[in-house]
């Protein structure tokens, strides 16, 4: 039997009444076509622009052409699956990807997060959850890209620029997707200091407390691999067990 959401989940109400957000487009890559129209009737009633691939081989030079703001993904695609397009995205882009899955089990989800994703979500879905995960990318996007009140937290050779949105090792930049930079951001803010899980939950993802745990771990330890990568040694993401995790500045006391 072919899984089918249209009676599970409630209908929004109607574009007319719902806040705009305009200029916003958001790529659905779905293979399932009901449910794919599911999903851009639900968003554009909401006031987004949607682009609906049903054939994940065509996503790629989709992505090319349209140039959305967020892409939402399903893992068991049967041409191209969720986890390699999600991979292939990163290779060239920071954009906010959301995984829409039906396999929604812990080891799935951190998978997907693994894999470059910035939230994943369960199939069947909550109208209101979808969209407040997808307000909560677009808003840690623009946040990172927001350039008033730029700064720069440096670290010895390693510097934190929010003006560009860049974090530089020495004449390297660390690639890092607006999730991972806004994470490193919050943490540099106060070296030291244990930030807990909700802390960071709701300071960077803007999730309520408790919600999603895993998710910030795996994004921990996604950044942690980048900066090891990139033998950055200024500063160590260190774990404070029980309670959250704290940047420690390694340059003091040189």
């Amino acid at each position: 039997m072919r899984y089918r959401t249209v009676t599970m989940i409630e209908q929004r109400p109607s574009a007319a009444t719902a806040p705009s957000r305009t200029g916003s487009r958001v790529m659905i890559v779905e293979d399932d076509r009901d449910i794919a129209m599911l999903l851009s009737s639900i968003l554009a009633e909401e006031g987004y622009g949607t682009h609906v691939v049903t054939d994940s081989r065509q996503a790629l030079e989709t992505f090319e052409r349209v140039r959305p703001d967020v892409v939402t993904l399903d893992v068991m695609m049967p041409s191209l699956d969720g986890i390699s397009l999600c991979l292939e995205l990163r290779r060239n882009t920071d954009i906010p990807i959301l995984f829409i899955s039906a396999k929604k089990e812990p080891p799935d989800r951190v998978v997907g997060l693994r894999v470059g994703a910035d939230d994943y979500i369960g199939k069947p879905f909550d109208n209101d959850e979808l969209l407040a995960r997808i307000e909560a990318l677009l808003r840690r996007a623009q946040m990172s890209h927001d350039t008033s009140g730029a700064k720069q937290l440096r670290f010895g050779r390693f510097v934190i620029d929010s003006g560009s949105v860049q974090a530089i090792a020495g004449d390297r930049q660390v690639q890092l997707t607006p999730t991972e930079f806004k994470l490193l951001r919050t943490l540099a803010s106060e070296p030291g200091r244990v930030f807990t899980r909700d802390d960071l939950l709701t300071g960077v993802w803007g999730y309520e407390p408790g919600s999603d745990t895993r998710l910030v771990d795996v994004h921990v330890g996604r950044l942690r691999k980048k900066l090891e990568d990139a033998t950055v040694a200024e500063v160590a993401i260190e774990t404070a067990r029980g309670f959250g995790y704290r940047l420690v500045d390694t340059t003091r006391g040189r």
